[in-house]
């Protein structure tokens, strides 16, 4: 590992993932990572943001989907619901164009994050994606109430876990991979993976 904690840092722990990166910008210190699930492509943004003394990582899902004036209350409605049955990440709305974003600010602690903490706030992140991204869809195209579509996406992820992933591993030129020496020493009752794979089997996803 590199001596100051940094963005290259994130993306060793996302090659430690076997994640691909689709764009590392050093300047604006973020990393763009894409997926093709069976209800579309997506993205995450993982990015170290410093203001003052302080640090933050950065987790942001944009563009997950758009709220129109079709339905709109009754989706308004739902993600409040989602909000509140969440426990990292909210969901937010641009007032203008009505995109629908998932995001999570994480202060570093002394400047760094464990790759177990980042690991479980990755993967929850994904989680919360995989299960509602389908959610205006159940609401607009199946007639069903804010809270009939939210236990819909719930039951389609939660009863469904035979599919095991295989990721592809991002080569980073020698400069961006740094030295990994650490040893995952997982002591979270969620297990991570199990997480991972059943994201990656409901997503179907494959990255670019």
């Amino acid at each position: 590992m590199l001596d100051h904690f940094n963005i290259l840092h994130i993306a060793e722990y996302l090659k430690r993932l076997g994640l691909k990166i689709s764009h590392l910008n050093h300047k604006q210190k973020t990393i763009d990572l894409t997926f093709n699930g069976s209800h579309g492509q997506w993205r995450m943004v993982v990015g170290i943001h410093h203001s003052g003394n302080t640090s933050k990582l950065m987790l942001i899902a944009p563009h997950i989907s758009v709220i129109s004036d079709l339905k709109r209350q009754e989706c308004l409605e739902a993600l409040l619901a989602v909000n509140y049955r969440i426990a990292i990440g909210k969901f937010g709305i641009d007032l203008e164009d009505g995109e629908v974003r998932l995001e999570e600010s994480i202060p570093l602690a002394e400047e760094s994050i464990s790759f177990d903490q980042f690991q479980l706030a990755f993967s929850a992140l994904m989680q919360t994606v995989s299960i509602y991204q389908n959610l205006f869809a159940h609401i607009i195209n199946e007639d069903l109430s804010p809270l009939e579509a939210i236990q819909v996406c719930e039951n389609d992820f939660f009863t469904n876990s035979d599919y095991v992933p295989t990721f592809e591993i991002t080569k980073l030129t020698n400069d961006e991979q740094g030295e990994s020496d650490q040893e995952s020493e997982s002591t979270s009752d969620l297990d991570v993976n199990d997480v991972m794979a059943e994201v990656s089997r409901l997503l179907g996803y494959t990255q670019e």
